[in-house]
């Protein structure tokens, strides 16, 4: 049995706390720049208390990363595998779903990450290839099959780009000499992959749900 399966109702939720509150911080503030004694303090917890859930602050970052990814999986598999939903659709709520999560993210505080705790961040990379390359790869697939992606695209290719482009949107160099913001950036780079792997039936059929 492992720490969380022995966990009380109470504790669960305590837990549950630190995770989205170190998220919050993680994501907007960066690791280097935080404590367990401030997250101690913010939570109105002692220090103490913080340690029996979390013996470090780099297995905090962590098991933020694992739950963020694993409601992240959750939320796909709740529409991905819904036969009732036509394909376009889970493209249109993936889309969404993305967009949505990493809305909050800072390129200095990845980039922190990275330095940092090279491990966090290469379970980032990971959970976040595992994610574009299963889900989003498995739709288009899906999509190539029934007419609405291009089919002259392996849905893997399309997969591997939007990958390499958020890996460069990570660097703060690149973003500064672009001028835009990641949530800029990510916008705009999101639609043109989206949009340019659509056919022109899958493109009829977005222009309707419009």
């Amino acid at each position: 049995m492992n720490i969380i399966d022995s966990l009380s109702a109470r504790e669960t939720k305590t837990r549950l706390r630190i995770l989205k509150y170190a998220a919050e911080q993680f994501s907007s503030t960066g690791y280097t720049n935080v404590s367990i004694a401030q997250f101690a303090a913010e939570l109105k917890m002692s220090k103490a208390t913080f340690y029996k859930f979390f013996k470090s602050k780099e297995e905090l970052v962590l098991a933020v990363i694992d739950a963020f990814y694993n409601k992240f999986e959750q939320e796909i598999d709740s529409f991905a595998d819904d036969s009732s939903l036509p394909t376009i659709e889970k493209i249109a709520r993936f889309t969404a779903l993305v967009r949505q999560k990493f809305a909050a993210m800072q390129v200095s505080a990845v980039e922190d990450l990275r330095l940092a705790v090279p491990e966090a961040y290469s379970m980032l990379e990971e959970r976040r290839k595992k994610v574009i390359n299963g889900h989003l790869a498995r739709l288009f697939r899906e999509g190539a099959d029934e007419g609405i992606i291009r089919s002259d695209i392996p849905p893997q290719l399309i997969a591997n780009i939007l990958l390499e482009a958020l890996a460069r949107m990570e660097h703060p160099q690149y973003m500064a000499e672009t001028g835009y913001t990641f949530n800029q950036m990510f916008e705009l780079v999101f639609s043109v992959i989206m949009e340019g792997s659509l056919s022109e039936e899958g493109r009829h059929l977005t222009s309707k749900r419009e």
